[in-house]
């Protein structure tokens, strides 16, 4: 099973806590270290395949305002979200993730979000204790943004 086919094949990712870190994955060894599971092993990121890096980290930096932490030709990264080229053939497949960005004001961000041309199909509407939002990316993955109104 390729890394791939093991991001699709869950039902949702949220990213909400890995999207808030701090810092880039390249700073964590100048802090502390986070506790390792029984095998010695930490999430660090997940990475998505996108058709066009740039218009990617167009949408993420400036539609989004999310800190762009090292890029390449074929790969732009984001604390604990990394894109990279799809070198594969025909359309990218995209079911089955969903990208959670916590919001201090799920209002606010939607209001800037619409201001700065994002398509958002539906306002905020509640969700159990919290309201939410969802639109998608420029390659279809769909992002909810979720918190107090």
């Amino acid at each position: 099973m390729t890394w791939r086919s093991l991001l699709l094949a869950g039902a949702a990712l949220t990213l909400a806590a890995i999207l808030a870190l701090p810092q880039a994955h390249s700073q964590q060894a100048a802090g502390p270290k986070p506790a390792a599971n029984a095998l010695g092993a930490e999430m660090r990121h997940i990475h998505i395949w996108v058709m066009d890096i740039a218009r990617t980290k167009a949408f993420y930096r400036d539609k989004l305002g999310f800190r762009v932490t090292n890029e390449t030709p074929t790969v732009v990264e984001f604390p604990g979200l990394w894109f990279g080229k799809w070198r594969g053939q025909g359309a990218i497949p995209t079911g089955g993730i969903t990208i959670g960005i916590a919001a201090e004001s799920v209002d606010a961000m939607y209001n800037e979000l619409k201001k700065r041309g994002v398509d958002i199909p539906k306002p905020p509407a509640p969700m159990r204790n919290e309201f939410s939002f969802m639109f998608k990316d420029p390659d279809g993955y769909e992002i909810e943004v979720e918190g107090p109104k």
